[in-house]
């Protein structure tokens, strides 16, 4: 018990020490985004809803699984509605209609750690022509540091519409409302599918979402992420196991809702909650 007590005591010392570190840098990044934010093209709820072209969407991760898509797959998937997130700007394989953006860097406090990533992120984003028409979705409110920072510095494209969205963390259900947030769920992903459920697609298809592995489609097979502690890239994601199970939950809420979740790559592990995409489907 004194164990216990003595752990609880130091995780709440530990957790009000960082967000005593972290107050100055949100404020600041705060700050700069209201500074800037009505240089941008906003696009209100009502008129993101008009955006949505398919009853499809494909979700993509950042799996090397990416790469064994054939063309011909490529252009059955461009013919529905497509989303990626974070380092997915990185492709050149389909047309990429929406783009979420929640974290890109490994930190947000160190200014040599963030600022190369974030400009890399976004200098790729405005160059690829795969992502000339899409519709960045960046996180907002205090805590959403990198999406601040986005708007703030100038670094998100201003002839790019964007939607701003606000991250429930600790959720463990899907939100029935975009203006009250998009579930964190188990990380980003959650929030996709998050996203695609009130948007309204009624098929959500995940693809390059590997987790049996470390690898991404942009890197050479055994090269592992730069900022990535572990080094091997056979190893499993360590929270896959925690995103197989969740997942498998919003399935079954998703289905009450007439939504189908679904899984492009057969040997993702995610194949152990949800059912594999067919064109049929």
């Amino acid at each position: 018990m004194i164990r216990k007590l003595r752990d609880a005591a130091i995780w709440q010392t530990q957790k009000a020490y960082s967000a005593v570190r972290q107050f100055p840098v949100r404020f600041t990044a705060w700050s700069a985004f209201h500074r800037q934010v009505r240089s941008y093209q906003l696009l209100t709820e009502d008129e993101l809803r008009t955006t949505r072209k398919s009853d499809t969407v494909f979700i993509f991760g950042s799996g090397a699984s990416l790469n064994d898509i054939s063309p011909e797959e490529w252009r059955v998937i461009e013919a529905h509605d497509t989303m990626g997130f974070n380092w997915f700007v990185h492709q050149t394989f389909v047309r990429c209609d929406y783009h979420l953006m929640r974290e890109v860097g490994p930190s947000d406090l160190y200014e040599a750690g963030w600022r190369p990533q974030l400009m890399e992120f976004f200098r790729i984003a405005r160059t690829n022509p795969r992502f000339a028409d899409t519709i960045f979705l960046l996180q907002t409110g205090f805590r959403a540091t990198n999406g601040n920072r986005a708007i703030g510095l100038g670094l998100a494209p201003r002839d790019r519409r964007i939607f701003l969205w606000r991250s429930i963390v600790g959720a463990s259900k899907p939100s029935l409302s975009l203006r009250a947030g998009l579930a964190h769920g188990q990380g980003t992903l959650n929030e996709c599918v998050n996203f695609a459920f009130l948007l309204g697609w009624r098929r959500i298809v995940l693809a390059g979402v590997d987790l049996y592995d470390r690898r991404y489609f942009w890197l050479d097979r055994d090269e592992p992420r730069p900022d990535d502690p572990v080094r091997d890239v056979n190893v499993p994601h360590k929270t896959s196991s925690d995103i197989v199970a969740g997942l498998g939950k919003w399935r079954a809420i998703l289905e009450e809702r007439g939504v189908s979740l679904f899984v492009y790559n057969p040997r993702s592990l995610l194949r152990e909650s949800l059912p594999l995409w067919s064109p049929a489907a």
